[in-house]
């Protein structure tokens, strides 16, 4: 018995020794359509990316996708149906494909596809992307219902935004924001405008200036506001036009302040989070699609710009602080209308 075990032992052993030492890490590969699409209502031309996964053993994921055959399909019947209430289809568009530009990158510029529609959305309205592979295989699908984004309670077309009050002391402005339902999230910025003008020749800049970000998870109507410090204003001024009279220039004030608003349904907000940077503990990532029988993401969002002006006295005070040239360290060249 003894020398049968030692037998079945060395067998066993060589056995071992005698098998291939590679080990399989991918599984069979299925390929998978990937989605990405951000439906608005202020657009004139909403797109959608379709790609597909790829994946080849002896190639380098790199190398493949320098080559858009394996990212893009020959071809796709792409429809955007439009539904009301009761789920019925009361509109379709026929996405057309398109070629793009691409900055350089990890993924081929050599072709850059894109669908898209100039059919107009309606905010509040639901609408299903159906994609077609012409293959047999299922339709690929997504859902999004626009959202009708956020509106700026304060300050409105008719106000001031002010950062100076009458005392010439610089003040902190207040401002307020109500979100409409299914808004996940939104930022709000404003953009300060002006002319520069160097001897006959005029050039139209601008300044962006972040005012805060928000969440909404209750994706219920809510009104958010944000007291911003007016220092931040000027400062803001301050960091992007350099003090020089040399050449001489003239700066005046252009229609004032933009207020922009940003918003995003509660699916984009979700995907964002998922797939963002792992900051906590937990390592392990779950996953997140809202798309059927494919990868990524259809949602929507909203853009939203109101012109406001300055009031009187902050308009005096850039003038005056940074219009003065005996003080150098300020000037910038701001003179009045």
């Amino acid at each position: 018995m003894k020398v049968l075990r030692l037998v079945f032992g060395i067998a066993l052993t060589a056995s071992f020794f005698s098998c291939e030492n590679e080990v399989e890490i991918n599984a069979d590969f299925q390929e998978k359509t990937y989605v990405l699409g951000l439906l608005s209502a202020q657009s004139d031309t909403n797109f959608v990316k379709i790609t597909k996964t790829f994946l080849d053993d002896n190639t380098s994921a790199i190398q493949l996708a320098q080559d858009p055959n394996n990212l893009y399909y020959d071809t796709l019947d792409v429809t955007l149906n439009e539904l009301n209430n009761e789920n019925n289809v009361v509109a379709q568009f026929k996405l057309q494909k398109a070629l793009r530009s691409k900055a350089d990158g990890l993924f081929t510029t050599e072709r850059n596809e894109v669908y898209y529609t100039n059919a107009p959305l309606k905010q509040g309205s639901i609408y299903v992307l159906a994609i077609d592979k012409l293959d047999g295989s299922p339709i690929t699908s997504g859902e999004a219902r626009i959202t009708s984004g956020v509106t700026i309670q304060r300050p409105r077309n008719v106000n001031k935004l002010t950062f100076v009050d009458i005392r010439r002391s610089i003040t902190n402005y207040r401002f307020e924001f109500k979100t409409t339902e299914n808004v996940g999230d939104f930022t709000a910025s404003m953009v300060f405008n002006y002319i520069e003008i160097n001897n006959i020749d005029s050039i139209r800049k601008s300044i962006a200036i972040p005012i805060a970000s928000f969440t909404n998870p209750s994706l219920g109507v809510k009104v958010e506001y944000f007291v911003f410090e007016g220092q931040r204003f000027f400062d803001a001024l301050v960091a992007n036009i350099p003090a020089s009279n040399n050449p001489p220039k003239r700066l005046l004030i252009d229609n004032g302040v933009d207020i922009i608003v940003e918003a995003a349904d509660a699916n984009y907000t979700l995907y964002r989070d998922v797939n963002g940077p792992i900051d906590g503990l937990a390592q392990v990532r779950p996953e997140f699609t809202n798309i059927n029988n494919g990868l990524g993401l259809f949602a929507s969002r909203s853009r939203l710009v109101t012109g406001v002006s300055l009031n009187d006295d902050t308009k005096n005070y850039i003038y005056e602080l940074y219009g003065d040239r005996d003080n150098l360290s300020q000037f910038r060249g701001f003179v009045a209308e």
